[in-house]
């Protein structure tokens, strides 16, 4: 009985096409926050010792770039078939992705970005942004589901923290909406 409500505490799924949409409505999102934004309004923070717009996308930027860049794909290996096939990330990933996402009311301690109590971060940020997150759907249009248990990436933060790959583009794609949501926050503060 304790275990089977550990276990739906935790239940999470996804799949190649759930992950796929997900990194497309990020992109999506961002441009809709961004659109015609100048660099004075996204880097306006709504407090001094909260992040602007832009902290938000640049603190996201470096997890991107760091998580992709220890993410291997020796073969592409794509198939159709399996594309919706549902995956799920181990109880403990599960917890630490959940603990990241956009509903959690949780604040957690990050690499320091705004230190400061102005934010001067160029708009170039966003296509920055935006273009992690296109290799992203690269990295999806290039596995299967099998690759989604068997690709280990090596956290860039903690390195003895191994993720499935699904497990780390879980994770990426729930920091990012968390933090995109916190960016438009700060916009509309």
């Amino acid at each position: 009985m304790i275990y089977q409500l550990i276990e739906k505490e935790y239940e999470m799924k996804t799949s190649i096409n759930t992950l796929i949409k997900d990194y497309n409505d990020i992109i999506n999102r961002a441009k809709e926050i961004f659109n015609n934004r100048t660099a004075e309004e996204i880097n306006k923070k709504p407090s001094p010792k909260s992040w602007s717009a832009a902290e938000c996308i640049e603190h996201l930027n470096t997890y991107a770039a760091a998580y992709l860049a220890n993410t291997k794909i020796l073969s592409p290996s794509a198939t159709d078939i399996d594309r919706n096939k549902v995956y799920s990330p181990r109880f403990l990933p599960a917890k630490f992705i959940k603990a990241v996402g956009p509903d959690t009311k949780l604040k957690l301690k990050s690499i320091q970005i705004g230190s400061s109590y102005s934010s001067t971060i160029d708009i170039s940020i966003i296509d920055q942004f935006i273009g992690h997150q296109k290799k992203f759907l690269e990295v999806l249009n290039q596995i299967s589901f099998e690759d989604l248990k068997r690709i280990k990436v090596v956290s860039p933060f903690a390195r003895l923290l191994k993720f499935q790959l699904g497990e780390m583009l879980l994770l990426t794609s729930y920091h990012q909406q968390r933090h995109l949501n916190q960016a438009e926050r700060a916009i509309n503060s």
